[in-house]
């Protein structure tokens, strides 16, 4: 649906910024807001968020209550009217600058509920802020809402999909694929892809959009997508507020709600903070400039905002640095797996066919199944190497971070621990003197 002409505008919101700004105004009735009609000439070309408000003639999104009864409306690819639309959507509205044109609406996930005690997943992704009330293992649920970690969804608007044949929209990374059978996994949702139309390579890791038919609890898919591609125009002028997700050793990439990539650089500017802000779960408004070529935000200035409570630095991030074998989208070190995505960004001239036999640097994600690797370096100095994770006990009783152990025993200290730490290497997986990097 995006269209952007160069230099245009494109805002990207964030329910947690949106929820802020609304607990900070106050609430007011749908009468109020129909009056309040935003009378602007200058709305963003694009604003993509949650919607707070929707009277008979207009639409409230990001605090901007925008003109929209002669608007198209698309929901999940079907014509629709204004009245279809609900509050706590996320959907996206083009503008002509005073008024609405276009405002689609598509589901973040649609698909099968795996109930688990407390936890809600489908398609493996945690789903908090769920209405757990009434449902069952495997009822069909539609989703709206924002990504807040690598395996998490922060729901803003559910509905239960009644047609057991209505077709599924699912997000993931992909494991276990089988390409002699044609199926890979998302989570713990089998999904056969034999007669599907696939956009793009598919490889473990690969980060996907799938759309299917749930049959006899696997999903028989009609269309893959692995290519995932914002359209935007080259330097389009673009407005980005949501959680920062992934930081990498030098701060100059960063990743927010674990979907947009930014780069930042020594013009890069920071307002309300510093670059030592820059931490998992903060949450940031970033202005900047779209390269096309790279599919990555250039930030311009980066806004530290305000929240209720703490930012904390989540415990799915990961470094290490050592000698890589590499096959099949796959880095390994010291017999660990970590899989390169379209997502993997490559510095120092570095492509995946070159990593094998290097000393290299890797950071990137992790979950209970895979590490994602979002960034590859060349590491010039390996005397001293950084390792980030969690520390935990080997088949032979000893301390163990990414497969390295310590001749000293220094890695004993932290062992149950999620750390971030300078080592001396010493040879192969042995390193000593290892102590918490400030």
């Amino acid at each position: 649906m995006i269209k952007s002409p160069l230099n245009t505008t494109v805002k990207l919101i964030s329910l947690s910024a949106i929820s802020l700004a609304l607990s900070a105004c106050g609430s007011s009735s749908s009468d109020e807001n129909t009056d309040a009609i935003s009378e602007v000439s200058n709305f963003p070309s694009v604003i993509i968020g949650q919607v707070s408000e929707v009277s008979d003639n207009a639409i409230t999104i990001n605090n901007h209550t925008i003109p929209a009864s002669n608007a198209e409306i698309e929901i999940d690819g079907i014509n629709a009217s204004l009245s279809d639309i609900q509050t706590g959507m996320y959907l996206e509205v083009e503008t002509n600058g005073s008024q609405a044109t276009e405002v689609e609406y598509e589901p973040l996930l649609k698909g099968p509920v795996n109930i688990n005690g407390d936890t809600l997943t489908i398609a493996g992704t945690q789903l908090n802020n769920v209405q757990s009330a009434g449902l069952s293992q495997g009822d069909l649920l539609e989703i709206s809402g924002y990504s807040d970690s690598t395996n998490s969804i922060t729901v803003t608007y559910q509905a239960p999909v009644n047609n057991p044949q209505e077709e599924l929209e699912l997000k993931g990374s992909i494991t276990h694929l089988n390409t002699q059978a044609g199926t890979f996994n998302l989570g713990d949702l089998l999904i056969n892809y034999q007669q599907a139309d696939v956009e793009g390579a598919l490889n473990n890791g690969q980060f996907v959009e799938v759309e299917g038919i749930f049959n006899e609890q696997h999903v028989i898919a009609s269309e893959v997508d692995a290519e995932q591609a914002p359209a935007f125009s080259d330097n389009t002028y673009t407005e980005l507020e949501g959680v920062i997700t992934f930081v990498n050793n030098t701060q100059t990439l960063i990743t927010i709600n674990t979907q947009w990539q930014v780069t930042l650089n020594e013009q890069t500017q920071y307002e309300d903070g510093t670059a030592a802000n820059l931490v998992t779960g903060q949450q940031v408004e970033i202005d900047g400039q779209w390269q096309q070529s790279n599919g990555k935000l250039l930030a311009t200035s980066i806004e530290f905002e305000d929240t209720n409570t703490a930012p904390s630095t989540s415990h799915y991030t990961f470094s290490v640095s050592g000698l890589v074998s590499y096959a099949n989208n796959t880095a390994t070190i010291n017999g660990q797996n970590f899989t390169l995505t379209n997502q993997t960004q490559y510095e120092d001239g570095l492509t995946a066919a070159t990593l094998d036999g290097q000393w290299l640097e890797l950071e990137g994600t992790y979950t209970a199944e895979q590490a994602l690797v979002s960034e590859v370096d060349i590491e010039d100095d390996s005397n001293t190497i950084d390792l980030k994770g969690n520390v935990a006990l080997n088949n032979n009783g000893q301390a163990s971070i990414w497969g390295y152990v310590s001749e000293d025993s220094s890695l004993a200290q932290f062992n149950g621990q999620y750390v971030d730490l300078e080592c001396q290497w010493v040879s192969a997986n042995q390193v000593r003197a290892c102590v918490l990097d400030d």
